[in-house]
């Protein structure tokens, strides 16, 4: 394992710990029986770390790569959905939209133009980007 020092302006050290202290926080909301802290080291670490997984995901999903035939950009708001218990009825009804409308965007029958995607993506609790799209490629 490598080890490496780095310096922080006093600013920078002060918002990681904010955010360190605010994710243990949260960590112990959810779950009242967590007795143990992050510390800051770990918390800069797991940000690293999930950068890197976003970056390799990019590569997977770059429309600009070379394919055999045409990508196609698909959602997986469907799954997003499922995991957090939230009903096309409920989302479309957010939106005011008519549920057959989402249904056809989670069924990715459709893809939103960019403003209702990111307007889904904010009802879905703004899970990462890399989670939420993917490319399938279409095969000719």
């Amino acid at each position: 394992m490598k080890e490496i020092t780095i310096q922080l302006k006093d600013e920078t050290y002060n918002h990681i710990k904010e955010l360190t202290e605010l994710e243990n926080l949260i960590n112990r909301h959810r779950d009242k029986n967590r007795n143990d802290d992050y510390k800051m080291e770990e918390f800069i670490i797991g940000c690293i770390v999930d950068k890197i997984e976003q970056i390799k995901h990019f590569d997977s999903v770059n429309p600009l790569m070379e394919n055999e035939g045409t990508a196609i950009i698909k959602n997986r708001f469907k799954e997003i959905a499922k995991k957090k218990n939230m009903y096309i009825k409920d989302i479309a009804d957010q939106l005011n939209m008519q549920p057959p409308n989402i249904s056809k965007i989670f069924n990715n029958v459709s893809q939103p133009r960019l403003e209702l995607f990111i307007k889904i993506w904010i009802i879905l609790g703004c899970p990462p980007l890399h989670q939420c799209i993917y490319l399938e490629n279409d095969q000719v």
